[in-house]
């Protein structure tokens, strides 16, 4: 358990709450998005390999992990049982006024909606709301309407039909006592003594405490005017425009949010404050303001521990281009939860990480980064949450690379490998689960190594500016991806992305032909298995380390069971590596040649007690015919058959049978199948068996094209 820092004065002096909110209040113009980094590509090498399915390795069990209590405790997050049709109107604008009632920890609220509706228009203008919530007004374009409830739904029926496109105003009055689940939603709280309201809505709990619609996909501007005793800060989205002292010892604080932003980005936060302002100035010169809202208790801390800040956002910023809410604000508050929220320009801090854990600093990283990816685009629905997630978890990889090189890169994406990742990245089996952070972080990190460094980030930069402040899916990020890549991606995407598992690859590899430690002709064999239903394409960049000190490097693609591959090098490699910079989501595991197919050896032993016994092949390897001999240790003995075998054990040829005969024989075999087809270059094996018997030990082959 780490400390708790020293107590400070019970709030902000009134010179910096003055100078706080100046600051917010001054805010430059929004320029667009910079340019892409420079390229980075790795090599490719073409392949041989043949087709075959094996089974599936045990794979570690998985612990969950998250943001904070989500990931741990609320796995019970899923999909709305009933999803209504919400297609009737385009929402633009709400002017949201609340104001939380400290003595009976309930609400009185209005939100005043601009609307345009769709075609076909709707007879009912309806919205996601709690049924527990007691309605005090109901309006469209200024006359009081009929209206129903049930199953969290408020439908309002206008007194005139609604035509298509027509701009609609909608008021609803309402108050009573929210219903948080799990702490979603709105709830009161206290932290050293003081009293504090603050909410959570991720991802259905917007309806909880007040009418929106409450999905991912609609975004709209927001005015967000909230009253709170005078003793309080009220910190929100976006741009604070007033402070405007009322009656009753209370104050409203309003705040403009101007970009569009999702019901669940919503976000109100209020307490007796110790606010403190930065900034940061972007690399076109244009200075952001930074608003941070701690509680006095942990106002030192906070300032340590977000002071980084300004220099994770120019790591962003040349990534994924211009943090894109540069005429609002950035900003964290500090709230009574054990994880932490991407609320859109003021990011909510658990108060979990300064009374326990110390500074984490990739939490701050992770909340950040869902300012381009959660906020700037918003995953089109709950289904491609791995959009936000996995996105703002691989920033906490790019952020360590930012700082530290690759090798940092490396340890963190290590941390999120070695764990079992159930059900898919798209449509989770729960919201917020191990897939959704850890996997969804490990499909971007292959995905760059795929496209490579300088697509892979011009596909962010142009997948970000497609669907800029409103929402994607899945299928878009893949079509941006396959714009820079020039092809389909749907290989990757099919089993990364909507299937499950990951694989595991056993390696074997053997010199073939080397005039002592000069030039070499290496095999190398790869077994693929899948902890899913269906095997996985993937480069797989192999290292050797060679004879003469230096290193060769090649891009081995496998999507096979079993796939046998040549590489030719300048001098013997003495060690193999593959994939030696994590790339790819899988175990590796090296041995010697599998007994299952061939034991690796040639000799067949002195001693052995063999009727038949198959001579080492010549030439070998070879580019043509290739003599396979056999001797027998008497005379006598039944017709016998030699089996040419590939690299995977399967039967490719039989050459029988074969007359009987004393003292040996050989016989041309012109590198076909059994169907006279020639096979492909690699690796084989040829066997002889008489009488029945088992084949005798193999002597391996390799045929060169």
């Amino acid at each position: 358990m780490i400390a708790r820092a020293s107590r400070l004065p019970a709030g902000p002096t009134a010179r910096a709450l003055s100078c706080t909110l100046l600051a917010l209040a001054c805010l430059p113009a929004y320029p667009g998005p910079r340019a892409a980094p420079p390229p980075v590509a790795p090599a490719a090498r073409s392949v041989t390999g043949a087709p075959g399915e094996r089974g599936a390795p045990p794979f570690p069990a998985d612990q969950d992990e998250g943001k904070g209590a989500r990931e741990r405790e609320a796995t019970w997050l899923t999909y709305p049982e009933w999803e209504p049709d919400e297609s009737g109107y385009d929402a633009l604008h709400v002017t949201l006024t609340l104001e939380p009632l400290f003595d009976s920890l309930a609400v009185v609220g209005e939100a005043r909606w601009r609307l345009r509706i769709a075609d076909p228009a709707p007879a009912t203008i309806g919205f996601d709301f709690a049924d527990n919530l007691t309605i005090l007004a109901a309006q469209v374009d200024g006359r009081g309407v009929p209206f129903t409830r049930g199953h969290e739904r408020l439908e309002l029926r206008p007194a005139a039909p609604l035509g298509p496109g027509a701009l609609v105003d909608v008021l609803i009055g309402y108050r009573g006592r929210p219903r948080p689940a799990f702490l979603q939603g709105l709830a009161f709280a206290r932290h050293d003594g003081a009293q504090i309201v603050f909410t959570n809505s991720q991802p259905f709990a917007s309806r909880t405490w007040w009418p929106c619609k409450d999905r991912p996909d609609d975004k709209f501007a927001a005015d967000l005017r909230f009253i709170v005793p005078d003793t309080m800060i009220a910190a929100a989205n976006g741009r604070l425009l007033a402070v405007v002292p009322i009656e009753g010892g209370r104050r409203l604080f309003h705040w403009r949010a101007v970009y569009p932003l999702a019901s669940y980005l919503v976000s109100l936060t209020a307490t007796n404050f110790a606010a403190f302002a930065d900034t940061y100035v972007t690399l076109s010169g244009r200075e952001v303001p930074l608003a941070y809202f701690a509680y006095p208790e942990d106002l030192a801390r906070a300032q340590a521990d977000w002071a980084f800040t300004p220099r994770a956002m120019r790591c962003f910023e040349e990534l994924f281009g211009e943090y894109p809410f540069a005429a609002e604000k950035y900003g964290m508050a500090e709230y009574p939860w054990p994880g932490a929220m991407e609320h859109q320009t003021l990011s909510s801090m658990g108060a979990y990480f300064f009374d326990l854990l110390g500074p984490q600093d990739w939490v701050v990283v992770h909340e950040l980064a869902h300012q381009w990816w959660g906020n700037w685009v918003t995953c089109g629905t709950w289904r491609d949450i791995w959009l936000n997630e996995g996105f703002a978890t691989y920033a906490e990889a790019l952020w360590a690379e930012w700082l530290a090189g690759p090798d940092s890169l490396r340890q963190v994406m290590r941390t999120k490998r070695d764990r079992y990742y159930p059900g898919s990245c798209y449509a989770p089996d729960f919201l917020f689960n191990s897939t959704v952070y850890r996997k969804g972080a490990w499909v971007l990190h292959m995905l760059r190594r795929v496209l490579g460094d300088e697509a892979f980030f011009r596909a962010l930069r142009e997948y970000g500016a497609a669907h800029a402040y409103g929402s994607a899916v899945t299928a878009d990020f893949q079509a941006a991806c396959e714009r820079v890549w020039g092809g389909g991606l749907s290989w990757f995407f099919d089993r990364w992305v909507y299937g499950t598992g990951r694989p595991a690859y056993g390696v074997w590899w053997e010199v073939l032909t080397a005039d002592g430690d000069g030039p070499a002709v290496t095999w190398i064999r790869i077994v693929q298995e899948s902890s899913g239903p269906a095997l996985f394409r993937m480069p797989l960049d192999a290292r050797l380390r060679l004879a003469d000190g230096s290193e060769f490097c090649t891009v081995l693609w496998d999507s096979l069971a079993d796939q046998s591959f040549l590489i030719e090098t300048p001098a013997r490699p003495l060690a193999l590596l593959i994939d030696p910079d994590e790339w790819v989501l899988a175990d590796v595991f090296y041995g010697a040649y599998p007994a299952d197919v061939a034991g690796g050896a040639d000799a067949q032993g002195a001693g052995a007690q063999e009727p038949l016994l198959l001579l080492p092949p010549r030439p070998n390897p070879s580019r043509g015919l290739v003599a396979l001999s056999w001797e027998r240790p008497a005379a006598g003995g039944g017709a016998f058959e030699i089996g040419l075998f590939d690299a995977g054990g399967r039967l490719v040829r039989t050459l029988a049978p074969l007359a009987p005969a004393g003292g040996g024989g050989s016989f041309a075999w012109d590198g076909t199948d059994r169907a006279g087809r020639p096979l492909p270059a690699g690796v084989y094996f040829a066997a002889a068996r008489s009488d029945g018997r088992e084949w005798s030990q193999p002597r391996r082959l390799v045929l060169l094209r």
